[in-house]
C-alpha cells in the first residue's frame, strides 16, 4: 500500500538539504531512492507505482503530490503537505520554514538511501537527472514508443527497477545480492 505521508516526508528529507528543487528533480531523487533501496533491503521507501514517461522513469503518488491535487489527495494528506512543503511557483518547492518535521514515517535505511542519492546526484540538474535515469532498461525499453507518441506511459513492475545496465554505476550490487532483495520483493524463497 502506498504510504503518502511517506512520500512527503521523504520530499521534505530532500528539500530540507537541497533548500529547493523544481518537480522533475524532485521526482527523480525519489526515483533513484526507491531503486538504490530495493537493490540494497528488498523494498522501495515509497512503494509507488512507477510508469515510464516522456522524461523518465515517474513516481504516480508522488506526481500527484508534487501537482497539489487536491482532487487525487485525500483532505488530512493534503493538508499535512500543505503544512510541510511550500510550493514557491508552478515548479518549485520548498520546506515550510516554520513546519516540524519529525521524519517518523522514514526509517534509517530510508534516510540512508536518501543521503547518498543526495551526495551522488543532488548537485545535477533537472535534465541531467532525466537524462540519466532514463539509462535504466525499466525506462528504455518503452523509449521507441514514448519517443514516437505510441503510449504517454507504461507501468513499470517494482521487480525492474531492481536492474542495471553498466558495470560502473553506483547503485550496482553484486548479483547474488539482487536476487536475495527480489526474494525479499516477491516473497518467493527457495
Amino acid at each position: 500500500m502506498i504510504e503518502t505521508s511517506t512520500i512527503i516526508e521523504a520530499l521534505c528529507y530532500i528539500l530540507k538539504k537541497l533548500k529547493k528543487a523544481d518537480k522533475i528533480k524532485l521526482v527523480k531523487l525519489i526515483y533513484l531512492a526507491d531503486k538504490y533501496h530495493l537493490i540494497r533491503y528488498g523494498r522501495t521507501i515509497t512503494n509507488d507505482d512507477y510508469y515510464a514517461m516522456e522524461h523518465g522513469p515517474v513516481g504516480a503518488t508522488v506526481k500527484d503530490v508534487l501537482s497539489f491535487d487536491h482532487f487525487n489527495i485525500p483532505p488530512k494528506t493534503f493538508k499535512y503537505l500543505s503544512t510541510l512543503i511550500v510550493k514557491v511557483d508552478e515548479n518549485h518547492f520548498r520546506v515550510n520554514p516554520d513546519a516540524k518535521i519529525t521524519f517518523d514515517m522514514l526509517s534509517d535505511t530510508d534516510k540512508e538511501a536518501l543521503d547518498f542519492i543526495i551526495e551522488k546526484f543532488g548537485g545535477m540538474n533537472s535534465w541531467q537527472l532525466r537524462n540519466y535515469t532514463q539509462q535504466y532498461p525499466e525506462w528504455y525499453q518503452y523509449e521507441d514508443m514514448l519517443k514516437s507518441r505510441l503510449t504517454k506511459r507504461e507501468r513499470i513492475d517494482t521487480k525492474e527497477l531492481l536492474y542495471t545496465t553498466r558495470k560502473n554505476d553506483i547503485l550496482r550490487m553484486p548479483r547474488k545480492h539482487v536476487k536475495e532483495s527480489e526474494k525479499i520483493l516477491t516473497g518467493k524463497f527457495d
